[in-house]
């Protein structure tokens, strides 16, 4: 029975990483003492990186650490090597990275001098551990030129699958990431020489129509001008697009517009899908997301729909994948379990047979496709250091008519179509934020709220007939105006303010607080008048807004904020307008969500899909 060895990962360095990563060289390598400043040169002639003599490089990071129990525990592999092709003088010294209690540690496994005065590639196998990571580090005796280095693995032929990858990418109106993101793609994916030419193949959905199709449309690549239909609308148009190619895809790609990516990711995901065992054949890769404007900070990778509360996020808990300890929590919270996981569309991999088997996304324009096609079908997740993208304004960005109307209409129409969550009660959290965005004099928000409910219950239809651009559009009027803190009143000192500290409230007051609905039923002289400032976004502190006849909401990120006057008139119309719509849910729910259980399998059939398309 022969064996292949093939490539797992690229060992990635500074001058290989998209500029915008450079200053976070951490993610790649450091120098060994700590706090101590490392130079590695690039040589664009010989295409090569220099460490300089008596450097010593630690590749212990994020991109170059090697998941020893993840490959083994997914994939095919017998057995793990380092291919390095290198001129000069020094030594490679590989450890295994584990954690001894709450303390980093690592064991010298091998050390090996590598000298060569022409440009030489060796092979290097690494002795078998049982430690969860694996990395290395190379001392210069002299200048040490690197022109290639990555981990490989033997495996079997017979167990090595032909994978070909449809990459669907959906845009709107955000050339300048798209359109760098074609470029890298097409520079270094789908050129001749490039292990994926002929692997992958490139369905750009422009739902902004802003972009020429000629500009960028070639053998392996095509832009789609598209309506626009949201994120849901532009994936199924991208996934239809795929089934129907020649050479037919056996996973589609899915990633969003506004992210910097890494090729790397692509070869990852690639590499990977070809040797997983038959358990995982049908897994989804989950690439994790990191936050733009901290690139270092891992914010998810498979997320999940908290029981307790309705809640969607993590399932693991934020890292800075600079330290080598936040490294070891990522493995140790690898395999936690949770129900109701998901894999976020920012950058998910998606076996063909199973949108064959089980049908295309629902119509929810945005937000829950995602997390409604991962339950429907079950999906077990993969996830691999280095599968990642950098999203924008996603970890931190507040938007009342996504979060408050699009994700609660959808969480709804999600839990009725496929009865996935069907122990979660949404509406309970509806409630309670309701009366929250209420007491903070969030009208608007409140607003929102109930505006989800009611557009829930006019059934199938709704998402039928409703064009989503409009809808969001109308929703996005209603959130509040935020204009720079230099324009409000500058005695309030907002640009010293902590939106985020807190203030408790006493039983009493919390008694008061809740029957009075902070103070609309209580005479204007008992309300203070100086405002607060609170957060604009999620955070609630009830004694921040105990009394107020005003509010400032503070948006940190931006250093934006508005004011919230008390308003009895539009509070107790909300009211009122809360009790009908509770009402009718209650009197009419479980009529609606047979319709849309109905209507699920319409929703998912191609035929639909091309219809709403108008294609």
């Amino acid at each position: 029975m022969s064996t292949k060895t093939l490539k797992l990962q690229n060992i990635v360095m500074k001058y290989d990483a998209d500029a915008n990563l450079r200053k976070y060289s951490e993610l790649m390598h450091r120098g060994i003492a700590e706090n101590e400043p490392l130079s590695i040169m690039y040589d664009p002639d010989e295409k090569c990186h220099i460490i300089k003599k008596y450097d010593t490089v630690d590749f212990t990071s994020y991109f170059n650490c090697l998941q020893v129990n993840n490959w083994k525990e997914h994939t095919f592999v017998e057995g793990f090597k380092l291919s390095i092709t290198f001129k000069g003088k020094g030594v490679i010294e590989f450890l295994e990275v584990y954690r001894n209690s709450k303390n980093v540690n690592y064991s010298k496994l091998l050390s090996k001098v590598l000298d060569s005065d022409e440009k030489t590639q060796i092979v290097i196998d690494i002795p078998a551990t049982d430690k969860p990571l694996v990395s290395f580090n190379i001392c210069a005796h002299e200048e040490f030129r690197i022109y290639d280095a990555c981990y490989v693995a033997d495996v079997q032929e017979e167990n090595i699958r032909d994978v070909k990858l449809s990459l669907v990418s959906t845009t709107f109106r955000k050339e300048a990431f798209i359109k760098n993101n074609i470029k890298l793609i097409k520079e270094n994916l789908l050129c001749e020489g490039s292990d994926m030419k002929g692997k992958l193949f490139v369905h750009v959905i422009d739902n902004g129509r802003t972009l020429n199709p000629e500009e960028y449309n070639c053998e392996d690549l095509i832009v789609y001008p598209n309506p626009n239909v949201g994120g849901s609308g532009g994936f199924t148009r991208g996934m239809i697009e795929a089934i129907h190619l020649d050479a037919k895809p056996t996973h589609v790609l899915l990633m969003d517009d506004d992210v910097m990516v890494m090729c790397e990711s692509l070869f990852r995901t690639y590499y990977l899908l070809r040797i997983v065992k038959p358990e995982f054949e049908e897994a989804f890769v989950s690439g994790a997301m990191f936050d733009y404007d901290l690139r270092q900070v891992q914010y998810e990778d498979v997320g999940y729909v908290h029981k307790a509360d309705g809640s969607y996020g993590p399932l693991k808990s934020r890292l800075d994948m600079r330290n080598v300890s936040s490294l070891l929590d990522n493995e140790e919270m690898r395999n936690r379990k949770q129900d109701n996981c998901y894999a976020g569309w920012w950058f998910c991999c998606i076996p063909m047979t199973l949108i064959e088997k089980n049908g295309l996304p629902l119509p929810v324009f945005v937000r829950g496709d995602d997390v409604e096609f991962s339950l429907r079908n079950n999906a077990k997740f993969l996830t691999m250091n280095g599968i990642s993208i950098w999203h924008v304004g996603f970890a931190g960005k507040f938007n009342a008519a996504m979060e408050l109307y699009q994700v609660h209409r959808n969480s709804l129409v999600i839990q009725a179509t496929t009865q996935i969550c069907s122990d979660i009660d949404f509406i309970k959290r509806m409630r309670k934020l309701f009366w929250k965005e209420i007491t903070r004099f969030a009208y608007n928000n409140a607003e929102q709220i109930l505006d989800a409910i009611d557009d829930f219950m006019q059934g199938p239809d709704f998402l039928k007939n409703t064009v989503g651009e409009q809808c969001l559009k109308e929703h996005a009027g209603k959130n509040d105006k935020l204009v720079p803190v230099s324009e409000l009143p500058s005695e309030y000192n907002i640009a010293n303010a902590d939106c985020y500290s807190y203030k408790r409230l006493n039983l009493f007051k919390k008694g008061i607080y809740v029957l009075t609905i902070n103070g609309h039923l209580l005479p204007g002289f008992m309300l203070r008048r100086w405002p607060e400032v609170v957060a604009f976004d999620w955070f609630f502190v009830p004694g921040k807004n105990f009394r107020r006849k005003r509010l400032i909401a503070l948006n940190p990120n931006d250093n934006t904020a508005c004011m919230r006057e008390m308003s009895r008139k539009r509070c107790f119309k909300l009211i009122k307008r809360y009790r009908k719509t509770m009402k009718n849910y209650k009197k009419n729910h479980l009529k609606v969500e047979q319709a849309y259980r109905n209507e699920f399998k319409n929703f998912t059939t191609e035929e639909f899909w091309k219809e709403y398309l108008g294609i």
